[in-house]
């Protein structure tokens, strides 16, 4: 923000001139050390993390660092499930090896969704296991409006958090790891001769500002979690649901001059918000706001097998996705390990919200506890899924899918020296 431009900021914030910091979704502004609420706009309404769920991923592994079953010079391989994540990612070949050092900080600097798996399979043996830990930590922390499906936040409909279990957690991470609060704040990522710059450009925006992560997926919009310290005294924002990364990076930096501007007074502790019942409302899908391609993406004839659920038929996709979003978010859902799309149906007879990949005491026992909710649901047999993937025309790339590809920052990125690079895909 020029230096005019911010001038007058402050002074508009001093006289009670400029609003509340509003985005598409929640916000909060937080003391991380007292945990202290000095401002929220519905901080328990549950939405879709992206890749602040990185942060969760370092606090996991950073514990692992500190019982000694990682090292942060240790060697730990890539393997075929890290390397087809897509971007933002380092692109390390299957089988070669890196540091968890380097892993760490491609993690957290770059936002890579590869070294997301990377550390999580070192750290547990597995991508399954380590999500496991991840809720477990949640819940430990709690963070009783959140659930990880997987390690670096790309979209899924179970994958949820709220505006205050997010800062709960970086509250955690800068109380329990002071140590590895430099991450937050490392101005770029050294690969070879290349410098990838943090993906937080809050960072190179305001003096102050000192972390922390940057989220974005189509249907979270641009999301961040940041810090900044003035006069010895740290604040945290969390902004979710903006229209850019300008627009985040704006946001928060307005929240904490906001904050650093207000005297001191009893406030309410995070902990007293209250966070919305999970399944109770829907998340806010962002798409038609941030990204160029439609809303829905439609299973293709390949992604379909096993056993599997339906909820129901509907004459459009949106409505399909938000019947599928809903029933995912439900207790008999949010648990289920199988593939949730939306299926158009042969012959123009609608689209179907499912679940596929599932075994068939799974499949037959979710519809049962979904009919004790007095929610639809129908077993699909593989030979059903296999007739519909005969007759299902593979849809084509939605329009602008190479522009705006899902989990991936579009806009430019000023790298160290000046130099301006457009990211390609990913979660950031």
């Amino acid at each position: 923000m020029p230096h005019l431009q911010r001038a007058l900021l402050i002074l508009l914030l001093l006289l009670g001139a400029v609003p509340q910091a509003v985005a598409g979704g929640p916000s909060l502004l937080f003391d991380p050390a007292s945990g202290e609420v000095i401002s929220q706009d519905r901080a328990g309404e549950p939405w879709y993390p992206a890749s602040l769920t990185k942060l969760m991923t370092a606090y996991v592994v950073f514990e692992k660092l500190r019982s000694g079953q990682l090292d942060l010079k240790q060697k730990i391989p890539v393997s075929a499930l890290a390397h087809v994540q897509p971007p933002s990612k380092i692109g390390m070949p299957v089988g070669s090896e890196i540091s968890v050092k380097f892993a760490l900080a491609a993690l957290l600097v770059y936002s890579a969704n590869d070294m997301a798996y990377v550390l999580a399979e070192a750290a547990s043996g597995s991508a399954a296991a380590f999500v496991a830990e991840m809720n477990a930590e949640a819940r430990r922390l709690g963070m009783t409006g959140t659930h990880f499906v997987n390690p670096n936040g790309l979209y899924d409909p179970r994958h949820i958090s709220t505006a205050r279990d997010l800062a709960l957690l970086a509250s955690a991470l800068l109380r329990d790891f002071p140590e590895y609060d430099h991450y937050f704040a490392q101005s770029f990522l050294a690969v070879g001769k290349r410098k990838l710059a943090n993906r937080n450009a809050l960072l190179r925006q305001m003096p102050e500002a000192d972390g922390m992560k940057t989220g974005f997926v189509c249907s979270s919009g641009f999301n961040l979690v940041a810090t900044a310290t003035h006069d010895g005294r740290r604040l945290g924002a969390v902004i979710l649901g903006a229209g850019s990364g300008k627009h985040r990076a704006d946001l928060a930096e307005m929240l904490l001059v906001d904050g650093f501007s207000r005297p001191a007074a009893p406030r309410s502790k995070l902990q007293s918000l209250v966070n919305v019942q999970t399944g109770a409302i829907v998340p806010t899908d962002m798409t038609r706001q941030v990204c160029k391609h439609k809303p829905v993406t439609l299973a293709r004839s390949g992604d379909l097998g096993g056993w599997g659920v339906s909820f129901g038929n509907y004459e459009s996709p949106a409505t399909a996705d938000m019947a599928l979003r809903g029933r995912m978010l439900s207790p008999s859902g949010i648990l289920l390990a199988g593939d949730p799309g939306i299926i158009r149906l042969p012959d123009q007879r609608g689209f179907a919200a499912a679940m596929w990949k599932l075994d068939e005491a799974t499949a037959r026992s979710a519809c049962i506890r979904y009919h004790a909710e007095k929610a639809p649901c129908e077993v699909i047999a593989p030979e059903v899924f296999a007739k519909i993937a005969a007759l299902l025309p593979d849809p084509a790339p939605p329009p602008g899918a190479a522009a705006d590809p899902e989990g991936d920052d579009p806009g430019k990125t000023k790298a160290p020296g000046g130099r301006k690079t457009r990211p390609k895909n990913g979660s950031q």
